[in-house]
Order: structure tokens, then C-alpha cells, then sequence
């Protein structure tokens, strides 16, 4: 029986195998098991779509790889030129934490229990085979995939200024968090976007790998401000993730939802008799939302754990998915977005370091020695690069995002008691700002030299009440948030957002602020330090309390 039970699990985790080997998005297809459902079956008649599901899976959503348009840029203003481009991007699909994985296992070995017609694949479901403790938050096959993809579409994308700027450690300048999940991403990424580009030496032909090497620079955890920002302060550990207030309406909003979700799940789970063979608590519900991500963002499955959720629903099948994806972006709303003033500020060492560079290629005369992005000393601080390109986490792109103010237009707090109408029309969508794989690029366009027939973009006059901050180089940025270009907050209705109006955009948000002051612990003597390093003497820093429902600090 053991043996019989080993090559059934075998025979599931092929055909899962198979499936992602195929990569078939959105084709429908059927892997059957014996003559019951097929555990794997993508039905594009069903009201209730794979693809619907795959938008709706709050930051364990898979990333939308078939929506981009893969091309070479060809929409770069008249008379200017692209010289420098960001990217600031999360790790791909990883397996859930080793604690998520256990929990899934409990619950597993919870429900095989009970005999439910259409659910027999719980029987058998290799919950261990699938998502091993021992690979806990480790980058899958599926995430090196997908930054390999993107890499792609950016090497496609940017091919002229690839030309222009081939890659050397002087000219592109890879980070990564210390993560391995992180720097395997930020490998993956050079692989796709430098294929079939190697580093040439004049009359050397060495035996050279099949791919580019690239520099990838890391730094300790509690030390990187940029990419795994949260551990490096001190104020937000203990103020914020720990601050119960945070927690509180996300609480409000799943004690009014998930026990009705919970007690139709037990339902489910009763004797024909309707005596209740299993208890589904709350919490059950919860983990049963993790599996059914991690499920279609590892396999497009939506067969198995997403079922329960569809086929327990009181009004839609969407109803259950929609639920749970509030109560999450309630939760990362507020720890991690806009929700709570002093996110701001895990978002301005990454802001300024932004800011600077931008600056840097945007004042670098094109005669100058170092402006194909080279001073000739790697250890030269001082160097301008082409591609600065830096990988993450979930949070680094929540965090980045509420620095600029992306998602937090409107001014209305999200709120654990809105309305269905309130909530359909939210900004705060982290399915849609931070699924794996999510990114965030910035494209720096500089005046061509010697042009003038260019168009000027902005009237002397408008440029005067900038003086008082120095001299500030012509140039347009633009954004793009996973490959789509947004519009920056503030710059009006143009994609191409002017150089002196973005740096005062920036200085608004907190570039240059007193990073290690604001986030000095409330035990340290230094509290009274914590100032932001501007010209405005008034500015000190945000609130950790949340916002209430007057946008107003509580």
C-alpha cells in the first residue's frame, strides 16, 4: 500500500513537472488520473478563468509574462537619447517559508481525513513532495524563469542602447538583497538581457563561458538600506510590524468575512448525515488561499486547493478569491504601503540613491572621459553606470511605491469596513504592484548634443522658480511598473516627466533624509536626532501610527 501510495505521488509530481516544462499559458489541457477529475484542466469556458485567478492572488501572484510587448523602445522623444536605465525588481516565484510549508503539510494530513466527491485528490496530494521545508523561500525553476524572461524582453528592448553601452562592471552595476532567492534573480535576469552579447578582447580567443559574467554585489542583512531595508531599522521593527494598531483593520474586515467562509468550508466537509467530520478554522481558510497561489504561480493550477475556495462561495465563484485578497491588501497596505506615514522613509535611501544617479547622467558632458559609463578604477566611487539594476523583495517595491506616492493618489485610506463599490474602485492593489517577479524601471532621456532643433519641453519661466535650488540639467524620465509605462505623480500628464520637476518631486518624498535617524530605535538616546537633511527646517519624521478613515494620523 505504501509502495502504491510513493508511485501515485510520483506519478502527480510528473505530471506537475510536465506542466511547467510545457509553460502553456492560458491553452487548455487535461492530465487525467485514473477516471476521476483531472487534477490538472484549465477550462477557458469557466466563469470563474485561471487567468482571472492568476491577477488575484495578492504579492503570491505569478507575473503576467503573456500581457508584455516584447520590442525594441520606439517612442524616445525627438532630439534626445536614452542614457542611463533602472530597474529595481522583486525575486521571482519562490517556495513558501519552511513555517508555510509545515502548515500546509498539517492541514493536508487534516482534510485527507474526510472523503469529499470531487476533492479524492486530497487523498494523495504530496504537499511534501511539492513544497519541501528543506527549500524553504528558495527561488524555484519557475522564478529563474521569469527573470530570465524579463531579462529577455529587456535585452530585446534596449538592444541599440546595449549597443551603445556594452556591458562591463564599470558601465552596469548589479545588487542584489543578500537573499539567495535575490541574487539567483539578479543572475538569472543578466543571463536573459546579455544573451548572445559577450565581453570581446582584441586578438584573445580564450575558451570564454556561454554566458556573460556579471558582478553582483550583496550586502549583510541589517546593513542593506535599499533592498532588505525593513531589518536595517530598528523604529519600524518594533513600531510598525510589531504595532498591533497596524493589524487593526485587517482584523475589522476578517472578522466580519473569513468565519463565513470557514463555516461553509466545514459544511462541505460534513457526513452525508450533515454531521461535521472536520472543523475549518479561519486560519485553515487562510492557508488554504497560500496553497492555491502557490499552486497556479508554480504550476497554473487551479484545479485542486482553488476549488475549495470557488465551489464554497455564497454569491460568485470570485466572491471567496476577492475576500481574500482585501484582507491582504489590508495587511500590506498598512505594513508595508501607504497606510501607515513612516513607510515613507524605508523607501528614501532608495529614492536618493535614485535621484543621485539620475543626476549623474544627466550632468556628465558626453565628451567627458567616464560618459560610456567608465573611470577606469573599480574601486572609484565616483563612477557613473549606464544600467543600475537591483533586486529584491515584495516589500522593496511596496516600500519604493509609497515613496513616490503611486498608489496613494486619491488621499483615501483603505479601511477594513468600506464598501464593495469603495473597495472594486481602490488603489492599493498588491496582485497588480507586487507579484512575483514585480518591477519597477526608470529610462533617463538626455537633450542630444549640438541638436537644436529640439523641441523644448518646458518655458524659461517655469524653469526660474527652480533656480533656488542651483543649477538642475535638461532631461526626461520616464516610469514603467512591470513593463507598462505610469505616469509619475505630480508630473502632470506626461509620461516624460522633466528632470527639474522630478527632483522636486523627489525632495518632497524624503531624498536625502536621515535614514539611520528616523529609524534610531525609541530606546535609543539618539530619538531626538531623527530629522530629515533638507532645506525645510520643519520637516522631521512621519507618524508610525496608521491612518484613520479621515486620512488622519491616530
Amino acid at each position: 500500500l505504501n509502495l502504491d501510495n510513493s508511485k501515485r505521488e510520483m506519478d502527480m509530481i510528473d505530471q506537475t513537472q510536465k506542466l511547467v516544462d510545457e509553460q502553456s499559458w492560458g491553452v487548455g489541457f487535461s492530465l487525467p488520473l485514473s477516471n476521476e477529475k483531472p487534477y490538472l484542466q484549465h477550462e477557458t469556458d469557466s466563469p470563474l478563468s485561471l487567468s482571472w485567478i492568476r491577477s488575484h492572488l495578492s504579492t503570491k501572484s505569478p507575473y503576467p509574462h503573456e500581457d508584455k510587448h516584447v520590442g525594441p523602445v520606439g517612442d524616445i522623444p525627438e532630439g534626445y537619447e536614452l542614457v542611463q536605465l533602472h530597474l529595481i525588481c522583486r525575486h521571482g516565484t519562490r517556495y513558501p517559508s519552511s513555517s508555510k510549508a509545515i502548515t500546509f503539510h498539517k492541514l493536508t494530513e487534516k482534510l485527507r481525513q474526510v472523503a469529499v466527491p470531487g476533492f479524492e485528490w486530497l487523498e494523495r496530494w504530496p504537499s511534501e513532495r511539492l513544497y519541501p521545508i528543506s527549500k524553504g523561500n528558495l527561488l524555484s525553476a519557475k522564478g529563474d524563469s521569469d527573470l530570465y524572461r524579463i531579462g529577455r524582453r529587456f535585452g530585446i528592448r534596449y538592444q541599440d542602447f546595449l549597443d551603445r553601452y556594452p556591458y562591463d562592471a564599470n558601465t552596469y552595476e548589479l545588487q542584489s538583497s543578500s537573499k539567495s532567492r535575490c541574487s539567483q534573480s539578479a543572475y538569472a535576469f543578466s543571463i536573459g538581457f546579455l544573451e548572445g552579447r559577450r565581453a570581446s578582447e582584441t586578438n584573445v580567443e580564450p575558451e570564454i563561458p556561454p554566458v556573460q559574467p556579471v558582478n553582483i554585489f550583496t550586502l549583510p542583512i541589517g546593513l542593506d538600506k535599499e533592498l532588505a531595508v525593513k531589518y536595517a531599522c530598528p523604529r519600524w521593527l518594533e513600531s510598525v510590524k510589531e504595532n498591533p494598531k497596524v493589524e487593526r483593520e485587517q482584523l475589522l474586515y476578517k472578522d466580519k468575512f473569513l468565519p463565513e467562509i470557514a463555516e461553509r468550508l466545514s459544511i462541505m466537509f460534513s457526513a452525508k448525515d450533515g454531521s461535521p467530520q472536520v472543523n475549518i478554522t479561519t486560519k485553515d481558510v487562510e492557508t488554504i488561499f497560500g496553497i492555491c497561489g502557490f499552486e497556479v504561480a508554480f504550476h497554473d493550477n487551479d484545479q485542486t486547493w482553488c476549488q475549495l475556495l470557488s465551489q464554497s462561495a455564497p454569491e460568485t465563484e470570485k466572491s471567496n478569491f476577492l475576500k481574500l485578497e482585501i484582507s491582504n491588501d489590508l495587511n500590506d497596505y498598512y505594513s508595508f504601503g501607504p497606510g501607515v506615514p513612516f513607510n515613507k522613509h524605508l523607501g528614501c535611501e532608495l529614492g536618493t540613491s535614485l535621484s543621485n544617479a539620475i543626476e549623474g547622467a544627466l550632468t556628465l558632458e558626453p565628451e567627458h572621459p567616464s560618459s560610456n559609463g567608465k573611470s577606469g578604477d573599480d574601486d572609484d566611487d565616483s563612477r557613473h553606470f549606464r544600467g543600475l539594476f537591483k533586486f529584491g523583495h515584495a516589500e522593496t517595491i511596496l516600500f519604493l511605491s509609497s515613496f513616490l506616492g503611486l498608489y496613494d493618489q486619491k488621499g483615501i485610506p483603505l479601511r477594513g469596513d468600506m464598501t464593495p463599490e469603495q473597495y472594486a474602485q481602490r488603489e492599493f492593489r498588491a496582485s497588480e504592484i507586487s507579484p512575483f517577479a514585480a518591477n519597477i524601471a526608470f529610462e533617463v532621456f538626455r537633450p542630444k548634443p549640438r541638436n537644436v532643433h529640439r523641441k523644448k519641453r518646458i518655458e524659461y519661466e517655469e524653469k526660474e522658480q527652480y533656480s533656488q535650488f542651483g543649477h538642475v540639467p535638461e532631461g526626461l524620465v520616464r516610469l514603467l511598473v512591470n513593463e507598462e509605462p505610469m505616469i509619475i505623480p505630480g508630473c502632470g500628464s506626461d509620461y516624460f516627466c522633466e528632470w527639474v520637476t522630478l527632483k522636486e518631486i523627489f525632495r518632497r518624498a524624503g531624498a536625502g533624509c536621515n535614514f539611520d535617524g528616523c529609524c534610531t530605535s525609541l530606546g535609543s538616546t539618539k530619538v531626538s536626532s531623527r530629522v530629515f537633511m533638507s532645506d525645510r527646517q520643519d520637516e522631521i519624521c512621519l507618524s508610525v501610527e496608521p491612518l484613520s478613515k479621515y486620512n488622519q494620523v491616530l
